[in-house]
């Protein structure tokens, strides 16, 4: 959906102007409500992407439940959504009550417990016409050991010792053979079935990083892609490219963040040193290597809750996971929302087994501050991603008197979004050097977000003292008069 030039202008200062059915700009220190829901994003990169488990997503695990669900993900601000495999699970070597979702029985069928062909085409279609996309989760690398491939066409696999081959030994996958030009014409052409009798919008395609698939494979089949939809097919790639090189400038439009969430995980932890996370901040956004696509960032998705059956993000991260979602929102690439995250789930889930997720007893602190931050990622130029650093934001890090303290300032145009974050574990103040005077909208607050999300016009400089709650956070957009 594309805006007007006005729209997009004041979208740089405010939310009501692309939203004419919500109130008018506050006077100055008056602390109004807060219209958050059913924004649109002001282009391709200030989207949101979403990943969904249709086996947890609801009690009945269907395509058809989940389609009924698609308007509330709108509301909410979500442009891709990422559905974890439809097809079939291989039966043979199964883990768990369900086998492995990436260990596939048919690339080109539905699983009978989600439903249908024309299920999963009607599920497509109610999302286009809520403006939303649909990305299907692909596993190129590897099949179940009863894929139908394997009765039909063995010679699409790779062999040692007269035996396929168990990638990375995983006991309840085979490995294909990319040498084989037959098999990498039937991948393509499964991939393509989908674009044109499903509608399908993009790929999150797994382990693209694997040793047996040649980069060149993914040149010659991603404009095959584009060629064969006659529009735009969005590219995720499930790796960090700076792991395998070859990969950057094959076509993806995205990889994952994937160094920059370990090493945030491992260096901060719980913890409250927040030179910690702004060096690895700033690592993220200099990295040069990203001139051509963007990145996909996360806090948490399937596998880092369900590869790890002891513990999940608030598990690694405890309280911090509220400040360091504001940072997944606003500091750099597209934001990855995994199914619960919204309500602030709690719950490991094993996705080798039916856990469905309870969206009764949500946490509304987390849950408004999400709210918030995706209706700011759509209309706040500042806060875009993008493929070249000449499309991208300025990124400014300020420094901050007190070391629990990371502050920074988003600019493009004359839009200007200040974040402010306090890593420590009581109440703390500071002050900010380097910020742009002048009038701010504050669009989030976590002392109040819980009760109610409100907006209010505050003055900002190098003077003012900011008092933060323990892991507290705030956001400002900076008042164009």
């Amino acid at each position: 959906m594309k805006k007007s030039l006005f729209c997009v202008l004041l979208a740089s200062f405010t939310l009501w102007a692309c939203n004419p059915n919500e109130p008018e700009q506050p006077d100055p220190d008056q602390e109004t409500d807060l219209v958050v829901d059913n924004t649109v994003a002001l282009g391709e990169h200030n989207r949101v992407i979403y990943e969904l488990n249709l086996y947890n997503f609801t009690s009945e695990g269907t395509l058809a439940a989940a389609e009924q669900r698609l308007p509330d993900l709108r509301k909410l601000g979500i442009d891709i959504v990422w559905l974890m495999p439809v097809q079939p699970r291989s039966k043979q070597g199964k883990i768990g009550s369900l086998g492995s979702p990436y260990a596939l029985h048919d690339y080109k069928a539905v699983n009978s417990d989600h439903g249908t062909f024309e299920d999963f085409r009607s599920y497509v279609n109610t999302a286009h016409s809520l403006g939303m996309e649909v990305w299907m989760d692909w596993v190129p690398n590897h099949t179940g050991l009863d894929h139908i491939w394997v009765t039909e066409h063995p010679e699409y696999y790779k062999y040692s010792g007269g035996e396929i081959v168990h990638p990375n030994n995983y006991g309840d996958v085979y490995q294909l053979d990319y040498s084989n030009p037959d098999m990498c014409a039937a991948m393509q052409e499964a991939m393509i079935y989908w674009i044109t009798e499903a509608g399908v919008d993009g790929f999150r395609c797994d382990y693209v990083s694997s040793p047996a698939i040649p980069a060149e494979f993914w040149s010659a089949t991603i404009p095959m892609l584009q060629q064969a939809a006659g529009r735009k097919i969005g590219m995720l790639g499930e790796a960090d490219f700076a792991d395998k090189r070859s990969l950057y400038q094959v076509g993806f439009d995205y990889d994952y963040a994937w160094g920059y969430h370990d090493r945030v995980k491992q260096n901060l932890g719980t913890g409250t040193d927040a030179s910690k996370l702004r060096g690895q901040c700033k690592s993220l956004i200099n990295n040069t290597s990203y001139s051509k696509m963007d990145r996909m960032v996360y806090l948490t998705n399937h596998d880092d809750i369900g590869n790890n059956f002891s513990q999940n993000y608030f598990g690694y991260h405890g309280a911090n996971v509220a400040p360091l979602t504001v940072v997944e929102f606003t500091l750099y690439g597209m934001p990855l929302l995994y199914n619960g995250q919204e309500i602030g789930y709690r719950k490991v889930q094993n996705y080798f087994n039916r856990d469905i997720i309870n969206w009764s007893k949500p946490d509304k602190q987390l849950q408004n501050t999400i709210r918030t931050l995706v209706a700011l990622r759509h209309t706040q130029p500042a806060l875009a991603g993008g493929k070249s650093k000449e499309e991208r934001p300025q990124t400014t890090f300020h420094d901050c008197s007190a070391p629990t303290f990371m502050a920074y300032s988003k600019v493009k145009g004359d839009n200007t979004v200040l974040v402010v974050i306090n890593l420590a574990a009581d109440s703390a103040t500071a002050t900010i050097k380097g910020i742009s005077a002048g009038t701010y909208s504050q669009w989030l607050n976590s002392e109040t977000v819980a009760d109610r999300i409100t907006q209010k016009n505050v003055q900002l400089s190098d003077t003012t003292l900011f008092r933060l709650p323990k892991k507290g956070y705030a956001v400002y957009v900076k008042r164009n008069e």
